[in-house]
């Protein structure tokens, strides 16, 4: 009999850390039910378009930076890729710290990279975005403003208010329609990654993105789809992750929602000098994601902020 929480290989897509709807306390619950030796943070770990509007970070975001950092001193490989949500993790000054990144915290930053599973397959891991076509590439950024202004407001309002608020959340959310009510779109989304599979002569593609998971062969291809750990509040509510069993099969594995009350205390705002980490490590990571998502100025030339990330690293990765 095959011990579930026994794994090779984790999945996990779209935390979105900065953004107040996402259930990282019960991400946290499975990381740590589960044992593994790999874990991949399939893109929109971040949410930076949160971030560099208002900084939010609560309890959960720090017991998460400390449950990776307990995973890497325990040899776990972490391999986080980047999405659309923390796109400036693709900059070019964000490739000036890989080595960083790898060095000091055990956390591999890529694009794009080819996982070897057990039984011999080469799997394409790679957050999704970049099979978006032009029209949704180009305004998702601007629903996700529309989208943020009703999910602050459901946020801040009492339990009781909260049922009719989130009634308009949803037939707000553009990801939750393209995800739940659009089988043309996420179609199109899953053909694109096969065609990208088979372009790159690979067994199958493993990403995240749509928020709709997904675990399917087409011949001789796997498409996956982690989906998300944001929403699910309703009762029976879950999360998913793709799990490599150690025979080198895959599974969608559900874990359910945690989500607490609307005004629980878990859920109040850390400030960076505050963060209630347990180490001194996770706490200056958290930093790290603070200053590159808060630059000196809007507009502020490269070599400014060049310098301002090469200060960030000197002051929160050495000292």
């Amino acid at each position: 009999m095959i011990d579930e929480t026994k794994l090779r290989s984790v999945f996990v897509s779209d935390l979105h850390l900065g953004y107040k709807g996402a259930d990282i306390g019960s991400l946290n619950a499975f990381l740590r039910t589960h044992q593994f030796r790999y874990l991949y943070l399939v893109g929109d770990i971040l949410d930076g378009w949160k971030l560099e509007k208002r900084w939010y970070w609560n309890q959960e975001y720090s017991d998460f930076l400390d449950i990776l950092l307990e995973l890497k001193n325990n040899g776990v490989q972490i391999i986080l890729l980047s999405g659309n949500h923390d796109e400036k993790l693709r900059q070019p000054i964000a490739r000036l710290f890989r080595p960083l990144l790898l060095e000091r915290f055990g956390i591999r930053l890529e694009e794009e990279v080819i996982h070897h599973t057990q039984d011999g397959r080469k799997l394409l891991v790679i957050h999704g975005d970049q099979f978006d076509g032009p029209l949704l590439r180009g305004t998702s950024k601007h629903a996700d403003e529309v989208w943020s202004r009703v999910d602050d407001l459901a946020w801040s309002r009492s339990k009781e208010e909260a049922p009719a608020l989130d009634a308009r959340r949803r037939r707000w959310s553009l990801g939750k329609a393209i995800a739940t009510y659009s089988k043309f779109l996420i179609g199109g989304y899953a053909e694109a990654g096969l065609r990208r599979a088979a372009q790159d002569e690979v067994d199958g593609i493993i990403c995240g993105h749509s928020h709709v998971p997904s675990l399917m062969t087409r011949g001789r291809l796997v498409f996956a789809n982690c989906g998300s750990w944001t929403g699910a509040r309703e009762t029976g509510g879950c999360h998913t992750a793709i799990a490599e069993h150690n025979d080198g099969s895959l599974a969608l594995v559900k874990w359910p929602s945690m989500r607490a009350s609307y005004q629980d205390q878990r859920y109040s705002n850390l400030e960076p000098d505050n963060l209630n980490t347990k180490t001194d490590e996770a706490a200056k990571l958290a930093r790290l994601a603070y200053r590159f998502w808060t630059p000196p100025r809007t507009g502020a030339p490269l070599s400014a902020r060049l310098y301002w990330l090469s200060q960030s690293g000197r002051s929160v990765a050495y000292r």
